[in-house]
């Protein structure tokens, strides 16, 4: 009886023991979700932040940073950006006739950014319909500048007047791009309203001596309006890449530095305006012109073009 006894007990030790290793163990309680922060983006890797591309993540997503300080999220470039302009008027003949053509192969040629490029109509063969709606008087003061009492269709690439040689303003051109440049430049842009609103950032890649200007441009292609020559027989057309003016109150932007460029050190400008009614902004384009002032002349240095 004894030993059944012992059987039974180790029996109920065994079934116990059974049912304690079934018994369910209690979950652990979920962990607190993370908490999301705001992550900037930093394409040019500069460490500051671009305020219009974010996301939200617990962890630093590769490519972003914490700050949004970075208006110009663009790395700058030493190539050489030209600028070409053609020296124009809407009662030239040969504006709407040769010169027609001719510009219009420079702005295919060069498109991608690789130029700067701009219909600039000032006085001579002109009835002023361009210059009458120019944000600010910009086309007359680059003519004077840069092409005084010249005929038209003229042509100048970085201030130099080819004249009639569309095949010369190229070869200058083709050149420049060719050569590094002392400053190179990068721009965003975007329209609040009717207020369009250019950051633009100077990067400099080697000392220079001397005081710097950065100006901004509003250009826009297919501007109809009035052209003689062959081009206008059926009446308005759709002008190529019109300059409508420089966003600072002058034609030739804000000083940057009275000092020379310092190499590594960059330049930012915020530029703004009002679109006047009849800019058509799906033709916008924008670009950024570097200037060496000596006393009241400017001096072309380098360029930016979106387009």
């Amino acid at each position: 009886m004894k030993h059944k006894n012992s059987i039974l007990l180790l029996c109920l030790i065994a079934v116990g023991s059974l049912i304690s290793g079934c018994k369910k163990t209690e979950t652990s309680p979920l962990e607190e979700p993370c908490e999301e922060k705001t992550w900037y983006q930093d394409a040019d890797g500069d460490g500051l932040g671009n305020p219009e591309v974010s996301k939200k993540d617990c962890g630093r997503p590769d490519g972003y940073v914490e700050n949004s300080e970075d208006k110009v999220d663009l790395k700058a470039s030493r190539a050489g950006v030209p600028m070409i302009f053609k020296v124009t008027g809407e009662t030239c003949y040969y504006c709407g006739d040769w010169g027609w053509e001719a510009f219009a192969s420079l702005i295919d040629r060069y498109k991608g950014g690789k130029a700067l490029t701009w219909g600039n109509y000032g006085t001579g063969f002109s009835n002023s319909f361009f210059r009458n709606q120019e944000i600010t008087e910009t086309m007359q003061s680059l003519q004077t500048r840069f092409a005084p009492n010249s005929s038209k269709p003229n042509f100048v690439t970085n201030g130099k007047n080819y004249t009639t040689s569309s095949a010369d303003a190229q070869a200058a051109a083709d050149a420049f791009t060719l050569t590094t440049a002392p400053v190179g430049v990068v721009l965003s842009a975007k329209i609040e309203g009717n207020k369009l609103i250019i950051n633009a950032e100077a990067e400099a890649f080697s000392d220079a001596s001397g005081v710097y200007v950065m100006g901004a441009y509003l250009i826009e292609d297919k501007v109809s309006g009035p052209q003689s020559g062959p081009i206008g027989a059926s009446g308005y057309v759709e002008h190529h890449n019109v300059m409508r003016g420089s966003l600072s109150a002058n034609a030739w932007g804000e000083v940057i530095t009275e000092n020379g460029l310092t190499a590594g050190q960059k330049y930012e400008k915020t530029y703004s305006v009002t679109i006047p009614e009849g800019y058509n902004s799906a033709n916008f384009s924008y670009g950024v012109i570097i200037w060496k002032k000596i006393i009241t002349v400017h001096i072309f240095v380098n360029a930016y073009s979106s387009n």
